[in-house]
């Protein structure tokens, strides 16, 4: 008598083992995982007296570093970062505009405030077109609608300024109301909103006989 051969199982539409899942090797590093610092150098190092000077010796990396995340990122969101602060650090922060019109320095013209090396600066500018093509393809295209907004913002900032809070001229401030003049006014209003009481009745004017 032959055996009935076994049936294969029928697999599971449900779970399955996923690519990358499960628990890593101990020696396995993460590719996000920052390579190793010198903890014992950088804490027993004396502070510098400069930051600026420490700090401007790590300005190229910075740059290459902001371009790749540029080009290569996987992040949107981290990718408009890298723009801005390729064109802050290019073309300065963007204009303030205030009520339709944009502050002026007092040396005249629209100026940048913060002071960044003309070496640095040369750089980050080369990268310009690229940081605003950037800017237009996540603001028009963009996956998620955070970084939509956020590159849409930024193009704007970049091309009409920031905008703040109006101020009124100093000759046309209006002046400050007293508690009379206050109640006058909410009474003027009151009376004449929805809700206002109707009018009296007017009474006919008798005729006048000749």
């Amino acid at each position: 008598m032959s055996e009935t051969p076994a049936s294969s199982p029928v697999p599971s539409r449900r779970g399955g083992k996923r690519p990358n899942a499960g628990r890593k090797p101990k020696n396995q590093k993460s590719t996000s995982a920052l390579p190793e610092i010198d903890l014992a150098a950088a804490l027993n190092t004396p502070p510098p007296d400069d930051i600026e000077s420490a700090a401007q010796t790590h300005s190229r990396d910075a740059i290459a570093s902001l371009v790749k995340q540029l080009v290569h990122g996987k992040s949107e969101t981290a990718k408009v970062n890298a723009a801005n602060a390729i064109l802050d650090r290019g073309y300065g922060k963007p204009s303030v505009d205030v009520g339709g019109l944009s502050q002026l320095s007092l040396f005249g013209g629209i100026r940048p405030t913060a002071a960044v090396s003309d070496e640095i600066r040369v750089e980050a500018r080369k990268f310009a077109n690229l940081a605003i093509e950037v800017l237009r393809s996540i603001a028009t295209r963009g996956e998620t609608e955070g970084a939509r907004v956020s590159a849409s913002k930024s193009l704007l900032d970049r091309g009409v300024g920031t905008v703040t809070t109006a101020k009124m001229p100093e000759g046309i401030v209006p002046k400050a109301l007293g508690k009379k003049e206050e109640a006058a006014v909410a009474a003027r209003n009151a009376a004449a909103g929805r809700y206002a009481p109707p009018p009296p009745p007017q009474s006919a004017k008798p005729e006048l006989v000749q």
